[in-house]
């Protein structure tokens, strides 16, 4: 990619031009929803970063998250690999910094809500339905609205 990256301005355009927009990652796009928020809130309703090869630092400035709906989601096994682990860390410490500058993030573990037996590349697991309603219900209940 060209620096600086094209994506997050992009992002944040298509988001304001369609308002209401759930920002959804995986993997290594996993920082691009938080690097649009920090340019700008504007049109993002909420966050879905899933297995994310990265979120923002702590100490990073948590004033863009206040009040966003953010979810981090991993899979199985992820605190027990040397490669994830760390980054696991990294979104626990920013999830609890952005919830205490007066963010609404999480960070749920899906065998933490009964859903087990996930790689990497959950959407295209087995029970990848299963985890596709229970997105659906967390956007209507944090967001408020049906994708």
């Amino acid at each position: 990619m060209p620096t600086p990256n094209p994506t997050v301005p992009a992002l944040s355009e298509l988001a304001q031009r369609l308002g209401g927009t759930v920002l959804v990652s995986h993997s290594r796009s996993g920082i691009y929803p938080f690097q649009t928020a920090v340019l700008s809130t504007r049109g993002v309703a909420g966050i879905i970063a899933i297995e994310p090869a990265a979120c923002p630092d702590s100490t990073d400035n948590m004033a863009p998250f206040k009040g966003l709906p953010i979810l981090v989601l991993f899979a199985d096994n992820v605190d027990k690999s040397p490669r994830w682990a760390p980054r696991l860390k990294l979104c626990r410490d920013f999830v609890q910094a952005a919830n205490a500058a007066g963010g609404k993030a999480e960070l749920i573990l899906l065998p933490d809500i009964g859903i087990h037996g996930n790689s990497h590349m959950l959407m295209q697991d087995k029970n990848s339905l299963a985890i596709a309603d229970w997105l659906d219900g967390w956007i209507h209940h944090h967001i408020g609205q049906k994708p």
